[in-house]
């Protein structure tokens, strides 16, 4: 324990600084780049087990010559220092190893989500072309499917912006011949069976071999797609498979510079739709990651890891691919999955450690895979992106206990603006529906919510236990929140640091413990981690000539067990005139499919067109009440057929009618 000051302001007393080990917060972060330091934390691993990737083991020693060889090719194709390459790819080792590969050579990586979030390739295609003129992208990789998808309708504008190469992976490249036909399987099973039956018996029930066969026709039409396109395009495509064969004799230099940005992710927009850019330099996530280290956050050398969250969020990158590698742990690539299999995953591989939304593991205890299963494997269960009720918590708990895991839920607080995590609950700070404590060389405090042009910091006053207010936050993991010019996120300044806002509402007590209460603006999570912003989803709807008024609020989702987003909607037209399937259709084509600045999982999947808005006796919008209101059977649903990869059809339902609108 620590003497703890008493000015009553959290920023300068520290209190959460008790439950911390003083000589290890005081151990300075090391100077080099993020390889080097991932290769310097896994010396002596050479033997271990990095990844697993459909019955492909590589070991660590392996992993850093897979590294070094990406490294090899970009020096080859003449990259340079501090020039960005766009990244369109999923969770397959080649994304990691390119990543970590430019990153040693200095050469920015910028992660944009690789799934076409709209039926119109046209549109997908013009979202990417923006990102790449905004973010001064010079070169290229993607998956071979994105290439086609939301690349090659837009190959002139990229050699007008002086893009010559793109190079192309497919999720196939690490996978040998068992391997293929394990991925066919789960394609098969996530793809067409949705979770309606146990998989074992639905690959049975179609017959397997037949299944097989057919993916593999269509996988064959689309290599003949991808091999005409390249055969006619204007750009040099090259296979990443190929570029391998060609490095015998290569060479390359790693360099460190301070304050280099190595890493650009992306996360919801503040002030638009448009995903946001979140440059991060090495200093950045090392100081990241070292934080999770100092408060003996990290995992155990050998720890298997469902490596599932996306590389285009920093929480994924930093803390779901980073941490396990500074670990020495296991990576399981995990390219694609049905959210509602990821049960199924648990019981494929047996994971030591699970990361995910609160809404995937609240879940899991009613997840048919899991049923009766020996869950000893699991000794780490952690959420972040949202919180978690505190029955949900309890639940979870005593679910894990039922089936013999020795692990209690633990969670991360965070944002994209510092590495996907800032605060941590575990051991005795680790309490019910808190969100823990600050990281050891993070600064979580409280500020006035109602003041927006500068921070007027909140103290604990004599007999108060509780400091209620705007979460600000310091950290040297903190970006610096500029790119091309443009300041992307705002710094404050309180007593000689720099502080950003969360716009999150908080509580804090007298241990240094935080508790999340709302957000500012009203926004939620997605049952998938994706972050609503209501006003973004409002404002745009709003443009709709036959709209009035929209007000966005979440509703739980019961098959997918999270929540999504619902549209109340006041027309400037008379209801009785209106056909509501027509006209949701309408707003779902020109308001979101159509539109490049919105993304498939901004289209709320229930609206409910109403005369008005309930209001508060100060005549504002009343939320609460729309909130409370759920769902009643009058609501028009949009089915949207997705995965974390691909967006299939969009299902218009109106409750008064058994037909159903479908938008291919």
């Amino acid at each position: 324990m620590i003497d703890v000051k008493k000015t009553g302001y959290p920023h300068i007393d520290k209190p959460w600084m008790q439950f911390y080990d003083q000589d290890l917060t005081q151990q300075q972060d090391p100077k080099v780049n993020l390889t080097q330091y991932l290769k310097d934390k896994t010396k002596g691993l050479d033997s271990k087990i990095e990844s697993f990737y459909y019955g492909v083991q590589t070991s660590y020693g392996e992993f850093w010559n897979r590294v070094d060889n990406a490294s090899k090719i970009l020096t080859e194709l003449g990259i340079k220092k501090q020039e960005t390459i766009m990244n369109l790819v999923p969770n397959i080792p080649e994304s990691g190893e390119l990543w970590l590969g430019a990153t040693q050579l200095g050469i920015i990586s910028d992660f944009i989500d690789p799934r076409p979030d709209s039926m119109d390739l046209n549109a997908n295609a013009r979202k990417v072309l923006e990102l790449l003129k905004y973010e001064n992208a010079k070169y290229v990789i993607a998956l071979d499917k994105c290439y086609l998808a939301m690349l090659r309708p837009i190959e002139h504008e990229l050699k007008d912006l002086g893009i010559e190469r793109i190079i192309t992976l497919s999720p196939s490249d690490s996978m040998n011949i068992a391997g293929k036909i394990n991925y066919l399987l789960d394609v098969i099973a996530y793809n067409k069976l949705k979770n309606e039956r146990d998989r074992e018996e639905a690959i049975k029930q179609l017959k397997w071999y037949e299944a097989i066969l057919k993916k593999v026709n269509e996988m064959s039409e689309d290599k003949k797609l991808y091999e005409e396109a390249v055969s006619k395009s204007s750009l040099e495509v090259l296979k990443y498979s190929e570029l391998l064969k060609e490095i015998r004799y290569s060479s390359f230099c790693s360099i460190y510079e301070p304050n280099l940005v190595n890493y650009i992710g992306h996360t919801s927009g503040t002030s638009g739709a448009r995903p946001k850019p979140i440059c991060l330099t090495n200093e950045n996530q090392i100081s990241a990651t070292e934080q999770l280290f100092k408060a003996k956050a990290n995992f155990n050398i050998g720890d298997r890891v469902l490596h599932v969250l996306p590389f285009f969020s920093p929480l994924g990158a930093d803390n779901n691919y980073v941490l396990n590698i500074a670990s020495g742990a296991l990576n399981i690539d995990i390219p694609e999955f049905e959210i509602n299999e990821f049960g199924y995953l648990i019981k494929k591989y047996y994971p030591n450690v699970i990361l995910g939304t609160p809404s995937w593991l609240a879940a899991l205890p009613k997840n048919k895979y899991l049923d009766k299963l020996d869950l000893s494997c699991i000794t780490r269960i952690i959420y972040g992106g949202d919180s978690m009720t505190r029955e949900d918590e309890i639940m979870l708990n005593n679910w894990l206990k039922a089936h013999g895991s020795s692990a209690v839920v633990e969670k991360g607080h965070g944002m994209s603006e510092y590495c996907g995590c800032g605060s941590y609950a575990q051991h005795s700070y680790n309490k019910y529906e808190s969100i823990g404590i600050p990281l050891p060389n993070t600064i979580y405090t409280v500020v006035n919510p109602d003041i927006d042009d500068h921070l007027e910091p909140l103290k604990f006053k004599d007999n108060e236990d509780i400091l209620v207010g705007e979460l600000v936050v310091s950290s040297l993991a903190v970006t610096n929140g500029i790119i091309n010019g443009d300041i992307i996120v705002p710094h404050y300044y309180l007593d000689g640091e720099t502080y950003i806002r969360t716009r999150d509402l908080v509580r804090m007590d007298r241990d240094g413990i935080f508790y999340f209460d709302s957000r500012k603006d009203r926004s939620f999570t997605r049952f998938d981690g994706y972050k609503i912003k209501p006003h973004e989803i409002e404002k745009v709807i709003e443009q709709n000539e036959f709209v009035k008024y929209c007000r966005i609020v979440p509703y739980y989702d019961e098959k997918k067990r999270g929540l999504m987003p619902k549209a109340h909607i006041v027309l400037n037209i008379d209801l009785s005139l209106v056909d509501m399937k027509l006209m949701t259709e309408e707003i779902v084509k020109k308001q979101f499919i159509n539109n490049q600045d919105m993304s498939s999982r901004q289209i709320p999947t229930k609206i409910k067109y109403r005369e008005s808005l309930p209001l508060t006796p100060n005549s504002k919008i009343d939320y609460s009440t729309l909130v409370k209101e759920g769902l009643d059977g009058t609501e028009i649903s949009i089915n949207i057929e997705e995965t974390n990869l691909s967006v299939g059809t969009i299902e218009i339902v109106s409750p008064q009618s058994e037909k159903k609108l479908v938008l291919k």
